[in-house]
């Protein structure tokens, strides 16, 4: 397997299995609920007086869990058709959002706060949208680690004369990190892949990826 596609693979296991964990979640509260649920019919069974806020109050718990669940299948579900096509005309910022909310798990048990800023107009590139969300991944992943004190990674896209740019910034830990250590080896193959190049700018606690016109 070529290293682009052992990273598209590993960026796919461990976003289905973070997003695997998420499900689990919803259900295990669903599942608690269900039970506080049982116990009230138990005690109105035996002629105990059942608050009727009780109730609504454990159905919109459920409620809320249901659509919790449902944004999840959705963002699984567009995760597994971005890879239906090699190369089409794809949104930066659509690809962010996916990648980020895909990542929110990974980000919360990491302490990290991502911020998405979406642009009003598109970045629109024509691209292998796969390769894309695992690139970003990659990307955000070292971003993650340089956060620093500030805990807190800023990903948007935009255009910058005729190229498209994505920026994370925010990353107050990157002047103390290794400055030769990335873009590594998978990295740099997925950026050449994808017709782009990264520069880090530790001063202003950024790395920028732009993507050739």
């Amino acid at each position: 397997m070529d290293i682009n596609g052992e990273n598209a693979l590993k960026f796919f296991g461990k976003m289905t299995a973070s997003i695997s964990h998420e499900l689990k979640n919803v259900l295990a509260i669903i599942n608690e609920n269900a039970g506080l649920l049982e116990d009230l019919c138990a005690m109105a069974e035996k002629g105990r007086p059942v608050d009727p806020g009780r109730i609504k109050t454990i159905a919109g718990k459920v409620i809320k869990q249901v659509q919790r669940g449902d944004e999840i299948i959705k963002k699984l579900n567009s995760f597994a058709h971005s890879a239906d096509e090699l190369d089409c005309d794809v949104d930066v910022n659509d690809i962010l959002m996916l990648v980020t909310g895909l990542a929110g798990r990974i980000a919360l048990v990491r302490g990290i706060n991502l911020e998405t800023d979406q642009m009003t107009d598109p970045v629109i590139i024509n691209t292998n949208p796969f390769l894309l969300e695992t690139l970003v991944w990659l990307f955000l992943d070292y971003a993650m680690e340089a956060a620093g004190e500030g805990k807190t990674v800023s990903v948007t896209a935009e255009k910058q004369h005729e190229n498209a740019v994505i920026r994370f910034s925010g990353l107050k830990g990157l002047a103390g990190m290794q400055p030769d250590s990335f873009p590594g080896d998978s990295e740099k193959a997925l950026l050449a892949a994808l017709n782009a190049t990264a520069a880090t700018d530790a001063v202003a606690g950024e790395i920028i990826i732009s993507f050739a016109s």
